[in-house]
Parts: C-alpha cells; sequence; structure tokens
C-alpha cells in the first residue's frame, strides 16, 4: 500500500463493546505500517478504534478529517502522538462552532485560509454535552493548540434542547478555553457572548490574566448589547494593566465550513 494517497474508514453505529476496545489500546503493537504518500486519512467511528488505528501507522498526512461518535469520556493520547509527527497539522487558528448535531473543531495553518489540515466533529446534541466533549478533545491536544493565536466560536440555537441543556457552567467555558495559552484574538457569536463574556472575567481570588493572558481582541456580532456584555471584562483587563479591543465583526466570520 506505498501508493496509497487517501485512507477512508467510516463505521455507522458506535459499537460500544468494551472488550474489543480494550483488546485494540492494550494489545501490543507487533506491525507497524508507513504510508509515505497519504495525504488525507478520513474516519468515522469512536475514538478507541480511532486510536487503534493511528498506533499502527505512519504517513505525512496533509489532511486529517475525524468525527467521532458520542462518549462519555474520550481518550486520545495516539491522535496527539500522530499530530505530532507531522510537520502540516500545526495550526494559528481554531473555529469551535456548536450546531444541532454536532460539536466541531476546524483549524487553518494560517489566518485567511479555507484549506483546512484538521476537522474534528463530535456528533452529539445539546451544548451542555457538546461543550463538556469538545473541552476533553482540547485539553488533551493542548500541545498542539497552545500555538494557536485566533479562535472563532459560533453556535447554533438547539431547538429539541431545554434551557436546562443550553446552561454550561462557567468552569467549563473556562476550561474549553485554557488549551489556548498564546490566544491574541477571540470572536465569539452573538449567541454566545452572554455566556463568554461572564466566563472570561475573574472571580473571587483569581488572577484576571490568569485564563488568556496574552489576549488583546475580542470580536463580537450583535449590537449594544453584546458590547456592553463584554465591557466589565475589558474594564478588568485594562485595570490589570493588559487592554484588550473590543470590536464588532461581520457576520461572515462565523461561516459554518
Amino acid at each position: 500500500m506505498p501508493q496509497l494517497e487517501i485512507l477512508v474508514i467510516r463505521f455507522y453505529s458506535p459499537l460500544p463493546n468494551r472488550d474489543v476496545e480494550r483488546q485494540l489500546l492494550d494489545t501490543p503493537i507487533v506491525t507497524h505500517i508507513t504510508l509515505p504518500n497519504l495525504r488525507v486519512f478520513s474516519f468515522k467511528g469512536v475514538s478507541a478504534y480511532l486510536e487503534g488505528l493511528l498506533a499502527r501507522i505512519s504517513a505525512p498526512v496533509l489532511s486529517l478529517q475525524i468525527e467521532l461518535f458520542n462518549q462519555v469520556t474520550f481518550t486520545v493520547p495516539r491522535l496527539l502522538q500522530f499530530m505530532g509527527t507531522s510537520e502540516t497539522l500545526s495550526f494559528s487558528t481554531v473555529q469551535l462552532a456548536f450546531d444541532n448535531d454536532f460539536a466541531q473543531l476546524v483549524a487553518f495553518t494560517l489566518r485567511g485560509q479555507w484549506f483546512y489540515p484538521f476537522r474534528l466533529q463530535i456528533m452529539c446534541r445539546h451544548l451542555d454535552w457538546q461543550v463538556s466533549s469538545a473541552t476533553q478533545i482540547l485539553d488533551a491536544l493542548q500541545s498542539v493548540l497552545s500555538v494557536v493565536e485566533q479562535v472563532t466560536l459560533s453556535h447554533t440555537v438547539h431547538d429539541q434542547s431545554s434551557e436546562w441543556h443550553n446552561e454550561v457552567d462557567r468552569t467549563l467555558w473556562r476550561q474549553l478555553l485554557r488549551p489556548f495559552s498564546d490566544l491574541k484574538t477571540l470572536h465569539v457569536q452573538n449567541e454566545l457572548v452572554g455566556k463568554l463574556a461572564r466566563s472570561l472575567r475573574s472571580d473571587d481570588g483569581e488572577p484576571p490574566l490568569e485564563l488568556l493572558p496574552d489576549l488583546n481582541e475580542v470580536g463580537y456580532s450583535g449590537g449594544d448589547d453584546a458590547r456592553d456584555a463584554f465591557t466589565p471584562f475589558i474594564d478588568e483587563r485594562q485595570v490589570a494593566g493588559h487592554p484588550v479591543n473590543l470590536t464588532m465583526v461581520d457576520h461572515s466570520v462565523f461561516l459554518r465550513l
């Protein structure tokens, strides 16, 4: 298979067999395959199967496209290791979208670029579940995300979600953003402005620069209400000696990919 350029592996149900998953993760790797011409790797399934595959192949992938079924926990050390061996899977910009049926991370090497070398979807409903799942993945990939300088957050209102499911704990939002330790620019769609504005502010006893210490711009969509929501955070950073610019951005910034 040395000439293989595109590899697509898709499961159409989660196949939640714990014994098979444990065997995939625990069995010693006897055969390791190198695919020197592989350019696109697309996978749909559960994280244990993805981990089992990535542990057994080496490839200079240019595009990594992953869809994961909903799980309570996500453990992806092999994914991180695989990404670390590729020169193309290094990112400066990330889009995080929370849609009706999935949470999605799309990463770009350069700002303004339309080709994305990495896309990961988690198929689940309800904003609170989506943010929790995305937080686990981002935390696991922290070493490759720490250099990202721009993040865009968007949200499609979940018609079938209860108000309770659309409420996300402040701590969870902060955990979601924590891997982006070098972030300079944060864009927030109007539907998430209130949630993010409250979460960015430091709480009692928290240093004001504990989260996103290098942030220098927040962009938002919406009107005066959105601007007002961020004002306490902007004032807090001003007092801390690290001013942050607040700007309105066009809705096109939040287009789904």
